[in-house]
């Protein structure tokens, strides 16, 4: 009874954006929102319906709204993680609430940590201790004696001094052991093109679970398709490792803000350059096969396992390679073949496309997206993408 349901709110609900869209195109209110793009966006969400909880579908539509109202024309990894929330607006001038509402109101605590004896006896742990979380007693990591723990509460006194500069958008909570938060940069929001707005945000990431360091860093995104486009040129991330770290910074980063503001200015004539640039197949190949040179170079496939008959590896074999082949096939017919598209093309498999086929869960797919785009491999290759369009 209750997946009909889901399927009758889903369908009521793309019938209405379609009329919205039908409706803001005769009227000229939206034309940067394309029916294609739309129908197809909720034709996935259908799908997704079907192994759904009836509070994830609810929580994924109201961050879809939500990101449609920030400016945001497509679905992502925000939108469909089960641990990530959009900000209202209602709600962005009072952090309490937004910490509350996104479970981040506790703190991590140090306890001893013991074992059992062989005679049932239990014996402290001397080299290493428990962090647990002081509000359910969850255990959050067991490092060694000398990790420290930077609490969330100093995450929280951070953003209220740079909320001058920055607006929260999204807070990503993966079992209250990592953390995103998705903050614009005021101000910094421009068109490439016309109707193709980009936005500048600043991304805080911290975790009590050992997996990464608290750091800041600033990251570029095209609001039609919500692509990562690229970290920001000299972009290193700021990393703290401990509250006096971050407290001694404050003013810094409020410095550096309005220093990446103009940075963003730059990266945005950058993509003005890309999409003046029209490009043919031997360029896209070019870039392809240098994007990706370690992975198909001096290997082999196998072509037949009984005879162990084998030839030689091309870049044509990836799989990321033959899904952004049917990426740029969109990408050139919509937005002409330049290596703006080019670049895009690749990203938005990063962005929305990359997962394990053995993860069946679309929202851990879209967790491990969003932890490698910020902060893993799949930035540098992001970054490497957009290196190699402009040297076209």
């Amino acid at each position: 009874m209750y997946k009909n349901s889901q399927y009758w709110f889903t369908f009521i609900y793309l019938y209405c954006n379609i009329l919205l869209v039908l409706y803001s195109t005769a009227f000229q209110l939206h034309p940067k929102i394309k029916m294609n793009n739309q129908i197809e966006l909720f034709k996935n969400q259908l799908e997704n319906t079907i192994n759904m909880d009836s509070q994830q579908f609810s929580n994924n539509i109201n961050n879809q709204l939500t990101a449609e109202k920030l400016g945001y024309q497509n679905s992502s990894n925000e939108t469909i993680f089960k641990g990530s929330k959009f900000i209202d607006d209602t709600f962005k001038s009072d952090l309490d609430i937004i910490w509350q509402e996104n479970g981040l109101d506790f703190e991590a605590k140090k306890a001893p940590l013991f074992y059992k004896g062989i005679n049932g006896e239990l014996i402290e742990v001397k080299d290493h201790q428990a962090i647990i979380n002081n509000k359910n007693n969850n255990l959050l990591n067991i490092p060694k004696l000398q990790y420290t723990t930077l609490q969330l509460s100093t995450i929280k006194k951070l953003i209220s001094e740079i909320r001058g500069n920055t607006t929260i958008e999204s807070i990503m909570n993966v079992d209250d052991k990592r953390f995103v938060f998705n903050l614009a940069v005021d101000g910094a929001v421009e068109d490439v093109k016309q109707d193709d707005p980009h936005k500048l945000r600043l991304v805080i990431v911290s975790s009590h679970d050992s997996s990464v360091s608290c750091h800041i860093s600033f990251i570029h995104f095209r609001m039609f398709c919500f692509n990562q486009m690229n970290k920001l040129k000299d972009s290193n991330p700021l990393i703290f490792k401990h509250t006096k770290s971050i407290n001694d910074n404050v003013a810094r980063i409020n410095q550096i803000i309005d220093f990446k503001k103009g940075e963003f200015t730059k990266s945005i004539e950058d993509y003005k350059l890309m999409v003046r640039k029209e490009i043919t197949d031997n360029q896209v190949k070019e870039v392809l096969e240098r994007l990706y040179f370690d992975k198909w170079n001096n290997k082999k496939v196998c072509i037949d396992r009984v005879l162990k008959e084998e030839r030689p590896k091309t870049y044509l074999d990836l799989v990321e390679v033959k899904q952004i082949k049917e990426n740029l096939e969109k990408e050139f017919s919509q937005n002409g073949r330049t290596a703006y598209s080019l670049h895009n093309g690749i990203n938005y498999y990063y962005s929305h496309q990359m997962g394990a086929s053995n993860i069946k869960d679309e929202s851990e797919k879209a967790r491990i997206r969003m932890e490698q785009n910020y902060y893993g491999k799949n930035s540098a290759i992001i970054d490497k993408s957009k290196e190699l369009c402009m040297s076209l």
